[in-house]
Formats: C-alpha cells, sequence, structure tokens
C-alpha cells in the first residue's frame, strides 16, 4: 500500500471515530457508533481493518448482529480491496447491497478554468439545498429522515471543521459540496448539483474553490470518494483527480425500506 493511501485511509478512520458518540474494538477492526443518530448508516457501522481469514460474508453478518441488533440496518466496511473482493458474492447472495468504492486523490490541475463562480457557505445557508438534494435522490425517504442526514453536518462542522462551498444560477443555490480538512489530508464530500443545473460548470467551480481552500489550510494531499461504475468519476477526472486505491461496503437495507 502507498503512503497517500496509507495517509487517506488513515484520515478515514479519524473522521468516522471523530464523529462517533463511541469506538469499540470487534475482533477485526472496529465498531463505530454514534447513539444520536442511530438512523444513519455510515455512522454505525463495523470497520473491518484486519485480516479475516477464512471467515466467510454469513460469519461478518452474524457479528453484525450482535454489534448492531439494537438497529433496524446493518453495514460492514472492508478496507482491503482484496478481501472485499473475497467477500462480495456472499454478501450479495444474503441479500445485502455491494458496493464497490474507490478513493480517488488529486494529482494534477484541472483541465480548464470554470466559467461559473463558487463562494463559501454557512451550513445554514446550504442546508436548504442539502435537504432538496437529499428528497430527490432517495426516493421514499420521509422528510424526518432526510433532515437527519442534513443535520449530522453540524456534527461534522463541531468535530470535523466540515466547511462548505456552493454555486448558484439566478442567485439560487444550485449546487455544492463540502470539505473537511486534518493533518495535512483534506476529503472533498458531497459533490451535488440539482439535475436541472448540470452541464453548466457549477461543480467545477465549486470544488475547486474548495481545493484551493483545502491547500490554503496546509491539505498537501485531497480525495474524495465514488463508486467504481459511477459516471461521476470522469468528471473527477478532468478536475485533476485519478484512482489511488478501493474499498467495500456491505449493507443491509432495512425491510420495507425504499431508499438507499
Amino acid at each position: 500500500m502507498g503512503r497517500e493511501l496509507s495517509r487517506i485511509q488513515a484520515f478515514s478512520r479519524r473522521i468516522e471515530e471523530l464523529t462517533s458518540t463511541r469506538s469499540e474494538p470487534w475482533r477485526f477492526g472496529t465498531v463505530c457508533r454514534n447513539d444520536d443518530y442511530p438512523g444513519r448508516w455510515d455512522s454505525n457501522f463495523l470497520r473491518v481493518e484486519r485480516p479475516v481469514g477464512d471467515a466467510t460474508a454469513a460469519e461478518l453478518a452474524a457479528e453484525a448482529d450482535r454489534e448492531l441488533g439494537h438497529l433496524r440496518h446493518r453495514e460492514i466496511v472492508v478496507e482491503d480491496d482484496s478481501q472485499g473482493a473475497r467477500l462480495a458474492a456472499g454478501f450479495g447472495a444474503l441479500g445485502w447491497e455491494v458496493d464497490h468504492l474507490l478513493y480517488m486523490a488529486r494529482h494534477r490541475p484541472a483541465d480548464r478554468e470554470p466559467a461559473a463562480h463558487a463562494e463559501e457557505l454557512s451550513f445554514d445557508q446550504v442546508r436548504p439545498l442539502i435537504l432538496e438534494i437529499n428528497r430527490r435522490g432517495h426516493g421514499g425517504m420521509s422528510e424526518a429522515e432526510a433532515a437527519m442526514l442534513v443535520d449530522f453536518r453540524r456534527v461534522l462542522v463541531r468535530k470535523a471543521g466540515a466547511r462548505f462551498f456552493g454555486a448558484r444560477v439566478d442567485r439560487k443555490l444550485a449546487g455544492s459540496c463540502e470539505m473537511y480538512c486534518l493533518d495535512g489530508v483534506a476529503q472533498i464530500e458531497d459533490v451535488h448539483t440539482l439535475e436541472e443545473h448540470r452541464g453548466r460548470g457549477l461543480a467545477r467551480a465549486f470544488v475547486g474553490l474548495a481545493l484551493r481552500e483545502a491547500s490554503a489550510a496546509g491539505a498537501d494531499i485531497a480525495f474524495l470518494i465514488t463508486d467504481e461504475n459511477d459516471w461521476v468519476q470522469q468528471l473527477y477526472r478532468k478536475l485533476g483527480f485519478d484512482p489511488v486505491g478501493h474499498f467495500w461496503q456491505f449493507t443491509r437495507v432495512p425491510a420495507g425500506q425504499a431508499y438507499r
């Protein structure tokens, strides 16, 4: 594993633990929990940090039942790409969602300058846009669930210094991202533009501003996470990002829940 990927993984662990109300060991890694946000899957999960040997997906699912039995969902994150690949078919057979996720780090300048203007925003300024993005992007999500996911950003602001950047169309916010920076590493997260405003270079503008601010804050590594099969990685390549590693996320969605 390269030093860049090692620092990114260490950063991700640190953010997860800073935003947990408690983190506890289990035999293959760490259980991260946020008791204030039990419905946020990415805050209540098992992280696999060590070799699992010949353990099967069913055995790991049983561990998740023991550790997360009071919650409706189950989530397991496997840091090692080869271990996750071995387990993927087994989790799929159990009916879990299988996500192969890609770390992309910025290695070069964007292919061109943005035409749109971007600005830094407070959480209160960007909250209505993120709420609207959640409503549109997660079919079947209740207003309370959408608000819960949005308001978790207050934890990120308090614990990880989250900052927000966006761009407007006709003076209304149309797209945004957020950025966290710790120990010389910055993550760009939740890059979204409302569908009707895509193709105008808004993401290019607000991601570019976030990257400049990350550099000004002392980050020598800037990265983001996307799905291995998501078309948006083509945009990220144009912005100067290259693949540097993978990990896996396995999720058992609560019965009857329509959104991911």
